[in-house]
C-alpha cells in the first residue's frame, strides 16, 4: 500500500515538474502565438485603423476580400513563385549536396561559401540584389552594355517576368546552401555498404544514385520540400525591397499584401488586413496539410 502511495506521490512531483519545464514555452506561445492570433480573428470582423476603437462590421471585410482582384494576383504571384522556387532549389541543392561530398580539394572551403548567403539578411541581400539590377548605374547593366551585348540599360526590374527571375534568384541564393546542408547530412548517413554491393552487381554511379541514394533520401525529401513550400509562401523581404510589389502589383504577394493594409501610411485598414491574414494562414494550412497527407500515402505505400 505504502508502495502504492509513494509511486502515485512520485508520478504527480513529475508530472507538476513537467508542467513546469514546459510553463516558459506555454506563455511565449501564448503571448506570440495565441493571443495575436485569436486577436487578428476578432479584429478580422471589425473596421479598425489601429488608433480609434475597433467597430463590429460582420462579414463586411471578408466580402470585400473575396471580391479583391489585388489580392487575388497576390495569391497567385505566391503559389507561382513558391512552385518556380522548388523547382529550381530542390534539385539544385540535391547537386551541391553530392558536389561537396564527393573527394574534391577544398571540401569545407565550398561548404562554407555556399552556405554563407544563408547566415545573411535577405533584406541586406536584396538591397544588393537592387543595386545590381538597377535600370541606371546597375552592375548588371554596366557589365553588358560593356560587353557589347545591349545599346540601352535594360528595366530588370520594371518588367513582371524579369523581376521574378530576380526574385526567384536571390530566394534561391539566399536558402540553397542550407538546404544543401539537410541533404549533405541525409546522404552523409546513408550505409557505405549498400553502394558497395551496387558497385559488386555492376552498377554504375548514375544507377547508384537512382536506386540507392534517391530512395534512401525520402524522408529528408519531405521536410526539404515543406519547407520550401512555407518558405515561398512567407515571401515578403525579398519581394518588398526589389519590387515593392511593382510593377503594377504584378509581383506583389500575400505577405506583403498585408503588410500594405497594415502599415499603410496614409490609412491603415487593420480590420481588414486581419481578415486578409486570416485568410492566408487557412490557405497556406491547407496546402502544407494537402501536401502532408499525399506524401504521407505515398510513404505508407512504399
Amino acid at each position: 500500500m505504502n508502495k502504492a502511495v509513494k509511486s502515485r506521490k512520485n508520478s504527480r512531483i513529475k508530472g507538476i515538474q513537467m508542467f513546469l519545464m514546459l510553463l516558459p514555452m506555454l506563455v511565449l506561445f501564448f503571448l506570440f502565438c495565441a493571443y495575436p492570433l485569436f486577436d487578428s480573428i476578432y479584429l478580422s470582423f471589425t473596421k479598425y485603423n489601429g488608433f480609434t476603437e475597433p467597430v463590429f462590421n460582420g462579414l463586411a471585410n471578408y466580402k470585400r476580400l473575396f471580391s479583391d482582384s489585388s489580392w487575388w494576383r497576390a495569391v497567385l504571384n505566391t503559389f507561382e513563385l513558391t512552385v518556380m522556387a522548388y523547382v529550381i532549389q530542390i534539385p539544385l541543392s540535391l547537386l551541391l549536396a553530392i558536389l561537396v561530398n564527393s573527394k574534391i580539394k577544398g571540401q569545407n572551403f565550398f561548404r562554407t561559401i555556399i552556405f554563407l548567403p544563408n547566415v545573411t539578411s535577405t533584406a541586406i541581400i536584396g538591397i544588393i540584389f537592387f543595386f545590381m539590377f538597377s535600370s541606371y548605374n546597375g552592375i548588371v547593366n554596366g557589365m553588358l552594355q560593356g560587353a557589347g551585348l545591349i545599346n540601352r540599360p535594360v528595366e530588370w526590374l520594371g518588367n513582371v517576368t524579369s523581376a521574378k527571375l530576380i526574385i526567384i534568384l536571390l530566394n534561391t541564393w539566399s536558402q540553397v546552401g542550407y538546404l544543401m546542408i539537410l541533404f549533405l547530412a541525409a546522404i552523409q548517413k546513408i550505409p557505405t555498404e549498400l553502394y558497395e554491393s551496387a558497385t559488386l552487381d555492376g552498377a554504375s554511379k548514375w544507377q547508384q544514385f537512382k536506386c540507392v541514394t534517391l530512395p534512401m533520401l525520402g524522408q529528408m525529401f519531405q521536410v526539404i520540400s515543406m519547407m520550401c513550400i512555407l518558405n515561398g509562401f512567407q515571401l515578403f523581404d525579398s519581394v518588398k525591397v526589389l519590387t515593392g510589389g511593382g510593377p503594377g502589383n504584378q509581383t506583389s504577394v500575400m505577405a506583403l499584401y498585408i503588410y500594405n493594409y497594415f502599415f499603410n501610411s496614409t490609412g491603415a485598414q487593420q480590420g481588414y488586413a486581419s481578415a486578409v491574414s486570416v485568410c492566408a494562414t487557412f490557405i497556406t494550412a491547407a496546402v502544407g496539410a494537402l501536401y502532408f497527407l499525399v506524401t504521407s500515402k505515398k510513404f505508407k505505400e512504399n
